[in-house]
This record gives C-alpha cells, sequence and structure tokens, in this order.
C-alpha cells in the first residue's frame, strides 16, 4: 500500500473512531439508565415518606388500642367491684362509668377515621414498592443493552486501533507528525485529495502554476498551498 493510500487509510479509520466515540456518548440506553435512576430516587424519596406516615398511623392506632383497652378494663373493674377506689354514691360511680365510655367512643371514632388513612398510605406504599422494582427492572435491563452495544462498540476500537497502529508504523515519521498536527487543527479531516485542480476539502481552485507545479514533482503526497492540509494526488487525477 502506498504512502497516499495509507494516509486515506489513516484518516478514515480517525474519523470512523470519531464517530464511534459520538456513537457511543449518543447511546439512548445512558440516558434511559440515568432517568430511570432519577426516578428511583424521587420514588425512594416518597417511599421513605410514606413509611414514615404508616408507622406514625400504625402508633397512633395501637396507643388508641392500648387507651380503649385500659378504659374498659376500668369499667370491667367498677362493675365488678374490684375497682380500688370508694365512691360515695351510686351517683359518683355512674359518673365514673359514663366518662369511661365517653373516652372508650372517642377511642372508637379516632380509630374509625384513621383507619382509612392507613388503608390509603399502606396502598399508596404498595404502589410505591412496585414502582420500585419495575424502576429496578427497566434499569437492569437498560445496564445490560447498554454493556452489550459497549462491548460491540469497544470491540469496533480495538479493530479499528489496531489497524491504525499498523498504519502509523508503516509511515514515515515526518509524515506522521504533519498528519497529527493538521489533524488537530482541522477537527479530524488532515487528508484531503486532489478532485480536478480542487482540493477535496477546501475547495479552494489552484492556480495553474500551482496545479502545473504538483503535475510535473509527480508526488503522491504533497501540502495544499491554501489550507495547507496534506494533498493526496493520484495518477488519474493528475
Amino acid at each position: 500500500m502506498s504512502e497516499a493510500s495509507e494516509l486515506l487509510r489513516l484518516q478514515e479509520i480517525d474519523l470512523e473512531l470519531m464517530r464511534t466515540k459520538n456513537t457511543a456518548e449518543a447511546l439512548p440506553q445512558r440516558q434511559k439508565v440515568a432517568a430511570a435512576r432519577a426516578a428511583a430516587k424521587k420514588v425512594a424519596g416518597e417511599l421513605t415518606k410514606i413509611v414514615g406516615q404508616r408507622k406514625d398511623l400504625e402508633i397512633e392506632l395501637a396507643d388508641l388500642d392500648d387507651s380503649k383497652r385500659f378504659f374498659s378494663e376500668k369499667v370491667t373493674e367498677i362493675q365488678d367491684g374490684t375497682y380500688n377506689q370508694d365512691f360515695r354514691s351510686a351517683q359518683d360511680m355512674e359518673y365514673n362509668l359514663a366518662t369511661l365510655a365517653k373516652k372508650i367512643e372517642k377511642c372508637d371514632y379516632d380509630t374509625e377515621h384513621l383507619l382509612p388513612r392507613l388503608e390509603t398510605v399502606e396502598r399508596a406504599e404498595k404502589n410505591a414498592r412496585a414502582l420500585t422494582e419495575k424502576l429496578e427492572r427497566e434499569e437492569a435491563a437498560q445496564v445490560a443493552s447498554f454493556k452489550q452495544a459497549m462491548d460491540k462498540i469497544t470491540e469496533q476500537v480495538k479493530t479499528l486501533a489496531f489497524e491504525r497502529e499498523r498504519i502509523v508504523a508503516d509511515l514515515p515519521a515526518s509524515i506522521v507528525t504533519s498528519y497529527e498536527a493538521a489533524r488537530k487543527r482541522f477537527g479530524g479531516v488532515a487528508v484531503e485529495t486532489l478532485v480536478g485542480n480542487r482540493p477535496s476539502a477546501c475547495r479552494v481552485a489552484l492556480q495553474p502554476s500551482s496545479f502545473t507545479d504538483i503535475r510535473r514533482s509527480g508526488a503522491e503526497v504533497t501540502t495544499c498551498p491554501y489550507c495547507k492540509r496534506i494533498l493526496v494526488v493520484t495518477n488519474e487525477e493528475a
């Protein structure tokens, strides 16, 4: 393979490597994984709040149940005559029983209103946990898909890099230095070909004298007099 052909192939490889890098950065799985993680983080925050609400309601209901049990036991003790308190009259006993009955009724009332709230919170917790599991599965699927795509890209990069190393080793060091400088300066397009009397990249028509000089030199690799890229001249073009 001639130096001209190797230079053109080197540029093809480098441009393909650039496209491959852009492809890797633009993989849709990357954004989907990030979106799933962001959603999972948000759901986790909501779930923490919901669990806290459920526990508060459960504690409140347990306290109400304990209070009701306590008041009910006192009623039983009064009715059985085992309550350790002297009642001066039946009226005092009836008053205490009525007071306890109101407290028990208040416990029942509060419990009745808290239970629907607990059911709502439990339902919200169940839904949040189900959504968390769904997001975890989605993230795992996208991570696996991303890894598969990246493995394929990595293999392509390895193949291209191996070929690039071979070409660079075959080319003269001076040409490689010029190529790397032009590649950095022009964003990857360091080599252009002569099409008629126009270089393929800068598209500025060569002056007749410049065109004649290039033809007479017989060189396949020269420098564009305008943009200073490496200019490849094939026999057909010259």
